[in-house]
């Protein structure tokens, strides 16, 4: 019986140490791909999610400034309407509607909380009053007052709302948080009343406090100017403020009586990404290292210069992005809050 001998082929040590090899090269390049590509993508989503809540905060103070000094007119349909809902009341006509508020326009001369100026910025404040921190250097306030009209509430139908966008430290490695107040000013008249409140009477009462709005931001600024663009300041820089006097602008007016002379507001804002954007710090802010295109510059490619800063916080890691905007005031003027 013949025994047939068959060559069976294997593989050597050798060859299985090459497919590692390549197999690990293989691996490391899908995972070095994947790496940038992931980075890439958040990068991207971090600097949209940025221009995304920036524009949310920037249309909410656009839309408030522009209504700065408005004041409801009642129509003929609306005053037939309500002194129809008030016959009851106030038989034998109901209680007729004034065409324009009752309300009375409080400068704030006396007291700045109790101010009515349509506008009104403080530079360099911290919270929602003058409350001004010599060591921070974010960011401006800006109080907006406006009317608007409820026919469904019998004790009051004009509202008058006084809006505050304020800066308070956010905590660490968060920068400044943008809040939002809400005040009303309260003039109700008697149940039983067939007349309206004296213009003088009333009190601002808190609607919503302290609504935050947006986290990081870096910086928040607001310039009033005037009808012929020209900034409304006095001449040490400030702003016209109710509650302060005897500062004078370049003309030898007191600032102060220029609350209603302003006509529009430059709004610039700074925010900054939540995670850190470039790969390092650097000196030379014009030519950061970050990884958008996926590739990381080397130290043949750096500028004199260009070294990291000793001792830096690593705070330019952060990407930031201003908004600058310029928002007309066009209910401000005339003889409606005088």
């Amino acid at each position: 019986m013949r025994i047939i001998k068959k060559n069976i082929s294997g593989v050597t040590l050798i060859e299985i140490l090459i497919g590692i090899v390549i197999t690990t090269i293989i691996m490391g390049a899908m995972y070095t791909t994947y790496s940038v590509v992931n980075k890439t993508y958040s990068q991207v989503s971090e600097k949209a999610g940025i221009s995304e809540s920036s524009r949310d905060l920037v249309s909410m103070l656009m839309r408030d400034i522009r209504m700065a000094g408005f004041k409801y007119y009642v129509g003929s349909q609306t005053k037939q309407k309500y002194a129809q809902d008030t016959l009851d009341q106030c038989p034998p006509g109901g209680l007729l509607l004034p065409s324009l508020s009752y309300f009375g326009f409080n400068n704030g001369y006396d007291n700045a909380d109790d101010s009515h100026n349509p506008i009104v910025i403080r530079k360099k404040t911290i919270g929602d009053s003058d409350k001004v921190s010599i060591s921070d250097t974010c960011c401006d306030s800006i109080e907006i007052v406006y009317e608007d009209f409820n026919i469904n509430d019998k004790l009051q139908p004009f509202i008058k709302y006084k809006i505050i966008y304020f800066a308070e430290k956010a905590g660490t490695d968060k920068g400044y948080a943008v809040f939002k107040t809400v005040k009303q000013w309260s003039q109700k008249k008697a149940a039983s009343a067939c007349s309206w409140p004296l213009p003088e009477t009333g009190s601002w009462e808190t609607v919503i406090d302290k609504e935050m709005i947006r986290e990081y931001v870096e910086d928040m600024e607001f310039i009033p100017f005037d009808e012929n663009g020209l900034i409304v300041k006095d001449t040490s820089g400030d702003y016209p403020d109710p509650g302060k006097s005897g500062r004078k602008d370049s003309s030898g007016n007191d600032i102060r009586d220029r609350l209603m002379d302003i006509r529009g507001v430059d709004i610039r804002i700074t925010f900054r990404s939540k995670e850190n954007f470039f790969d390092r710090v650097r000196t030379d802010r014009r030519k950061p290292k970050q990884l958008l295109s996926g590739r990381v510059e080397t130290d043949s490619e750096d500028k004199p210069g260009d070294e990291d800063k000793p001792g830096d916080t690593g705070t330019e890691l952060k990407l930031r992005d201003s908004v600058l905007v310029t928002v007309n005031t066009r209910n401000i003027g005339g003889d409606l809050f005088k």
